[in-house]
């Protein structure tokens, strides 16, 4: 077998070293095996490897300090990194330090054959483009946690990694609650911008008619009530980013100025001539679709394109399986001063639609915080978060909408059915013939039910 064909693993549990060896072996690849950095290290040296996988944690430190020390002994082979700590640092230090992937433990065997097929298909190229050549020193950063270990997220993490290696536009979409601050906190932080400013301006809070005079600073007199020269947020963020939360708001006159300055990198104050050259990273948000408004004439196309060169679509939280308990936990960590939440109230806030997402659940935790002094939260504590639905209900449903046509009805009436039938059943302590009545149906269409959504 050829040198090339060779595949370091770099795990300190012996059993998985095994057990992925011989998956690596049944695609026809040579294994070499080590235990700690060190002896990596001492591979590396010795041979040339078509890829490496490497777990994070090791008895002599961090796997990610080897894929550093990997790529500055300008060892270029595709790198695969492998934890059990599937948090957001983690993925984006990965990506970001050239790793090729991030894969979670439990390791997929299936998905660790797909991304030995992605190796094959790389090294089958005229050169070999690894993942190094696309990311570039960055600053270590990410006090702004985000929290999730589903698929969706995992992939969310590799591409904040991805994007925060470059000073590229990025737009980032999703649904109200869902988080976008945080993803643009962490694209400044983990980026070589990290020690610049990052300066906000949520584009629906400010009148329309000042938010030009906001963004681009005036001049004294130039309009009625400017007796005074004021600095504007484009030029605050010089050298850092500008995070412009629902962009959708604009007026084309302001669409027309953000243009120019995304063209030619200058800004020109309200009632001057003279322009100023700026160096800004911007990174937009909404959760409207850019696209129909573009199609609608209330959005520039040019502008849209300028601003949507790195597009970071952020899932909502019922397409997250299983992290809303894990956020829930994390909620009580941070605000419950040392108080738990039980598994089954877990399970009970992982059965819900969550229409404010991530920021409707961490309100639902704050409240049952609130509205008890249990040392621990029960299912029973959240049930008065129920009444906060009908806040976002509306939005909700107006989501739903532009769902499959000829099965709104019934995901709308089956979301809100199956909340219903379970809060019931929960106030009656699981009593059947007690819920039925509080619900006034019959009990055999109760039975019928709970069979059909499994409750």
């Amino acid at each position: 077998m050829k040198n090339e064909k060779k595949i370091l693993i770099v795990e300190d549990e012996a059993s998985l070293r095994i057990v992925l060896g011989r998956a690596v072996e049944r695609k026809g690849f040579v294994v070499r095996t080590a235990a700690t950095i060190r002896e990596a290290e001492a591979s590396f040296k010795k041979e040339q490897f078509f890829a490496a996988f490497m777990d994070v944690r090791l008895p002599d430190g961090n796997g990610l300090e080897l894929l550093s020390w990997a790529r500055s002994h300008n060892i270029t082979c595709p790198c695969v990194v492998m934890t059990a700590d599937a948090t957001m640092d983690n993925a984006v230090k990965a990506v970001k330090r050239g790793a090729l992937e991030y894969v979670v433990k439990p390791l997929d065997l299936d998905e660790i054959e797909q991304i030995l097929q992605r190796i094959e298909q790389r090294h089958a190229m005229a050169h070999v483009h690894t993942a190094a050549d696309e990311t570039a020193p960055f600053a270590e950063g990410g006090k702004y946690e985000i929290i999730g270990r589903s698929p969706a997220m995992q992939k969310l993490f590799k591409k904040i990694g991805r994007a925060a290696a470059s000073s590229f536009t990025a737009l980032i979409t999703g649904e109200s609650g869902c988080g976008k601050e945080l993803v643009a906190r962490n694209l400044h932080d983990f980026s070589d911008r990290a020690g610049k400013p990052f300066v906000t301006v949520n584009c629906s809070a400010i009148p329309r008619d000042l938010l030009e005079s906001e963004l681009f600073g005036h001049l004294k007199g130039a309009f009625t009530g400017a007796d005074r020269d004021q600095t504007g947020l484009l030029e605050e963020a010089n050298g850092g980013t500008l995070f412009m939360d629902e962009i959708g708001e604009i007026i084309p006159k302001t669409q027309v100025k953000l243009l120019r300055v995304l063209e030619e990198g200058k800004i020109t104050p309200v009632g001057g001539r003279r322009s100023v050259p700026i160096d800004v990273r911007f990174v937009a948000a909404t959760n409207r679709n850019l696209e129909d408004m573009v199609a609608s004439g209330l959005f520039r196309e040019d502008l849209f394109h300028r601003l949507n060169v790195i597009p970071i679509h952020i899932p909502p939280l019922r397409n997250r399986a299983g992290d809303a308990p894990l956020l829930a936990r994390y909620f009580v960590k941070r605000h419950g001063g040392g108080r738990k939440i039980s598994d089954e109230a877990c399970a009970n806030l992982e059965n819900r639609p969550w229409p404010g997402n991530v920021r409707q659940l961490q309100n639902s935790v704050k409240r049952a915080l609130v509205m008890t002094s249990d040392e621990t939260l029960l299912p029973e504590h959240f049930s008065k978060a129920e009444k906060d639905a009908p806040e976002e209900t509306e939005e909700w449903v107006a989501r739903m909408m532009e769902g499959e046509k000829g099965k709104i009805h019934e995901l709308v009436v089956g979301q809100v059915e199956k909340t219903l039938l379970r809060l019931a059943l929960e106030k009656c302590g699981g009593n059947k013939i007690q819920a039925a009545k509080l619900l006034g149906i019959n009990r055999n269409t109760l039975t019928k039910k709970v069979r059909e959504y499994s409750l």
